[in-house]
């Protein structure tokens, strides 16, 4: 085995889980807190940002992660590297099937647009995050335990 690829694993699967429960727990929730209009405006600033680079970020962890459970053929932790390979698949399905529309739907969402739409609109994609975030720190953790060889 090759520890700098276990290595990429866990630390690319363990920043991106990092963010992603940051996300879900101090930031969306801060946003939701501001008036509407605020929050409308805030919200499409920090989906546009975050749209430019969380694709790259986002394939870069499962790469990192198949990777890992690849390397791991024959060694302690193998099931475990390629469930979370598997999980980390899966979130990244969820992201472009339910969240990539939605970030769609919220660049655009009209200024006058309803409140209850907007709310709607945003809780869908909490929703769907709530299961990704999950999904990210099985990865995470998952890799963590094959890389120290548990199976």
């Amino acid at each position: 085995m090759h520890r700098a690829v276990q290595f990429a694993g866990v630390a690319m699967t363990g920043l991106l889980a990092g963010n992603e429960l940051g996300t879900l727990i101090g930031a969306h929730p801060a946003l939701r807190s501001l008036p509407l209009p605020v929050e409308m405006q805030a919200e499409r600033a920090f989906t546009a940002r975050l749209g430019r680079f969380m694709p790259a970020y986002m394939t870069g962890a499962l790469v990192a992660a198949v990777a890992a459970a690849v390397d791991r053929r024959g060694a302690p932790g193998l099931r475990l590297a390629t469930g979370a390979a598997a999980a980390n698949a899966l979130a990244l399905a969820i992201t472009l099937a339910g969240n990539v529309p939605l970030d769609a739907r919220t660049l655009s969402y009209p200024a006058e647009g309803s409140a209850e739409g907007w709310a709607a609109l945003r809780d869908r994609w909490e929703q769907l995050h709530a299961v990704r975030v999950l999904l990210d720190l099985r990865v995470f953790g998952a890799l963590t335990a094959a890389a120290l060889g548990d199976d």
